[in-house]
Formats: structure tokens, C-alpha cells, sequence
């Protein structure tokens, strides 16, 4: 089985060998600039970004007017982060290194909880534990704002099976390659997972529907 802390290993090997974020990792996901309505409909003011990576969405964020925290498991990705605000001389970000099953801040801290590509990259349990985090740490009506892999996904199946609908699968960064954890969700199985909201919406992503975008409110 594998543990959070093997999948730490890889984006931190992966993240420790650029100088910058590629392109692909710098390029903003359209969700996530779609929603800043939503924030503005829910007098969202403080934002975190789970699995934040090298930062493109706390910056742009921060930039919006958020009061903006990143977490990564990587610190060589938070350093790269860290490098790119003092470069764009923003305020009001903070970065933390650690898991998505354990979120070092208080109970109601934040308004809103984005998660991009990061949440499914789990064995089912740890994905479960990660929501109860998201829904802790969020105040009430606060926002949660998420992708997770679906059935759809034509690399569900492949790979070596790990448990039900969880892959170890090949992931490619600029001609750099290792494995890392794949869980694909039914749609019924997404809303199960987000029992605990009182409000939730699962749809398709209209630019990538092999993946189920989650708008949630606690």
C-alpha cells in the first residue's frame, strides 16, 4: 500500500529539480478564475489552496484581493511559491508545508477551500479523512471548491490496482515520469463524499469532463 509520504517523495523529487514552474504549471485552471463570483456571492475573504504546488492560484488570488494560504507536501514547491511572491512583492499569502489529511490550522479558519488536481492522488480512506480536514477548517457557509478524477478518465483501469478505483499510474511533468495514486469517482460516490455539506453540485468540467468539478457550502 502506498502512503501519503510516498507520494510527498515524488513532487518533492520532481519540484527539487526546476529552477521555475513549467508552463503548464504556471497556466491558471478555468474553474478556479470562474469562481471568483461565487466568492464574491459568499463574502469570501479568507482562501486556502490544498496541494497549492508552485503557487499560480494563491497568486492570482492574493492579487484579486484574498487573503490567501497555500499547503503542499512539497517544500521544495512552497520554496518556488515563496520565490514568486517576494517577485511580485504580494501580501497577505502564507505557505505551510503538510498533508492534506492533516491541515495545521484552527477549526472555521478560512471562508473558501480550492483543491486542484491534488484531493484524488489518495488511497480512499486518506480522501475521506482529507474532506472531514476541508470541512473543519471551514467556517459555516464556507465554500469548497474542488476536481476529482471520474470513471471517465480513459487511464481508469489501467496502471497496477491498488483497491477499488484506485490506480498507481504514470504521471508525465516535462518529460519527467514517476508513479503516483489515481482514485476515479462515480458521481454517486463524490456526493456521498460531501455528505457533510449542507449544499453540494457535481458536474462535469466542461473543459476536461473526464474530470467531476465539486461546488460545495458547508
Amino acid at each position: 500500500m502506498w502512503r501519503l509520504f510516498e507520494i510527498a517523495g515524488s513532487w518533492e523529487r520532481y519540484y527539487a529539480s526546476l529552477k521555475r514552474p513549467p508552463e503548464k504549471l504556471r497556466q491558471l485552471v478555468p474553474f478556479v478564475v470562474e469562481a471568483l463570483p461565487i466568492f464574491q456571492k459568499h463574502k469570501v475573504k479568507s482562501l486556502l489552496d490544498l496541494g497549492c504546488g508552485a503557487g499560480r492560484h494563491c497568486i492570482y488570488l492574493s492579487k484579486n484581493g484574498f487573503d490567501v494560504a497555500g499547503v503542499d507536501v512539497s517544500r521544495s514547491a512552497i520554496k518556488l511559491a515563496k520565490k514568486t511572491i517576494r517577485e511580485e512583492n504580494l501580501r497577505d499569502v502564507e505557505f505551510v508545508k503538510a498533508t492534506m489529511t492533516n491541515i495545521p490550522f484552527d477549526d472555521c479558519r478560512f471562508d473558501a477551500v480550492i483543491s486542484v488536481s491534488v484531493i484524488h492522488h489518495a488511497l480512499k480512506r486518506d480522501i475521506e479523512t482529507t474532506i472531514s480536514e476541508i470541512h473543519r477548517i471551514l467556517r459555516s457557509r464556507g465554500v469548497f471548491l474542488a476536481n476529482l478524477t471520474s470513471l471517465n478518465d480513459p487511464r481508469y483501469g489501467t496502471g497496477r490496482k491498488v483497491e477499488a478505483g484506485t490506480f498507481r499510474t504514470l504521471e508525465a511533468y516535462e518529460e519527467r515520469r514517476f508513479e503516483e495514486l489515481h482514485h476515479y469517482f462515480s458521481k454517486r460516490e463524490v456526493e456521498e463524499l460531501l455528505g457533510s455539506f449542507s449544499r453540494r453540485r457535481v458536474e462535469s468540467l466542461e473543459d476536461r469532463p473526464n474530470y467531476w468539478k465539486i461546488t460545495a457550502v458547508k
